[in-house]
């Protein structure tokens, strides 16, 4: 056998982020979604957390799924609708956030901000335990849960959940979510 490199598959796939699309050509098939948008797509959110799914600060929503986008395969993301924080349906949630002070170093302050918009468009009036479920698994070092509870509610009152309708990419079930860990459908 040669000493030749390794060839890995790739492919050329289209990603729908934030109402944009982005034809990403030569994409492993191995490389995780935040990965792409990361290094690919030059996006400084979602953050890098863990890599591994523990930690929630890549949390993105795919079709208006809560995903840990560092456990999607970039590939099964291809044609779906992907929104990162970075996206303008999560800007009340992030001032939210922000005048809360509920992430004072500012690393988790993306994944809060999705979270707390899909808490809120599940529950328009959630309680505080609602509200500690609904973040547990975004894990933060230098906030407590009081200032969740209060950015939630400021999100509220900014009209986060409002209308009834679920906001851009933000499901409407009325459904608990779990972090999906989606490979897309089963073949």
């Amino acid at each position: 056998m040669s000493e030749s490199a390794v060839e890995w598959p790739a492919v050329g796939l289209t990603l729908r982020v934030d109402g944009h699309e982005y034809p990403v050509p030569q994409v492993w098939i191995g490389d995780s979604l935040l990965a792409v948008l990361r290094e690919r797509l030059d996006l400084d959110e979602p953050r890098d957390g863990c890599a591994v799914g523990e930690c929630g600060s890549c949390l993105v929503t795919l079709d208006g799924r809560l995903a840990a986008a560092c456990l999607v395969p970039a590939v099964a993301a291809a044609d779906r609708d992907v929104r990162t924080p970075q996206d303008a349906a999560f800007e009340a949630a992030r001032e939210a956030v922000e005048a809360a002070n509920a992430s004072p170093c500012g690393f988790c302050a993306p994944a809060l901000t999705v979270a707390i918009t899909d808490l809120l468009h599940r529950n328009a009036d959630p309680g505080p335990a609602a509200i500690r479920e609904a973040l547990a698994g975004i894990v933060c070092r230098c906030a407590e849960s009081g200032r969740w509870i209060e950015a939630v509610a400021r999100a509220g009152e900014a009209g986060v959940g409002d209308a009834g309708a679920a906001g851009p990419g933000i499901s409407d079930s009325g459904e608990m979510p779990a972090f999906v860990f989606d490979a897309g459908e089963p073949a």
